[in-house]
């Protein structure tokens, strides 16, 4: 199980790949989201928005509208943000739920594999 404070380094640097990465940026074009990861071992929920193409940095907690939830054990995240993980993977199997617009849910999907594959 990881904890809140690993989710949050794991993501950052997630989140500076993902800024700097060009490809990525372009797909985020006109795309500004809340996303929500929640943990299911240890129930926490941490939001990540995306604003004019970047991803901001992670926060504790969840506001009241989102536009995707993003279900996964607290290690299956650590794993995907430090890139030891294809989410792509986790997703098929049901290990990675998404709940969302189709399209977003899509097109989250695809940004995570540019991640992934880019990185």
């Amino acid at each position: 199980m990881a904890s809140t404070d690993e989710i949050i380094e794991a993501y950052g640097e997630w989140q500076s790949r993902s800024n700097a990465n060009d490809r990525l940026r372009k797909m985020l074009r006109g795309w500004d989201r809340v996303v929500i990861v929640e943990t299911t071992d240890t129930h926490e929920r941490l939001t990540i928005t995306v604003v004019d193409q970047t991803l901001t940095d992670i926060v504790v907690g969840a506001p009241e509208m989102v536009d995707l939830v993003v279900t996964g054990t607290s290690e299956d995240f650590c794993d995907m943000f430090w890139g030891d993980l294809n989410p792509s993977e986790k997703y098929i199997s049901g290990e990675i739920v998404i709940h969302g617009a189709q399209a977003d849910v899509m097109r989250l999907d695809a940004m995570s594999m540019v991640a992934f594959l880019d990185q």
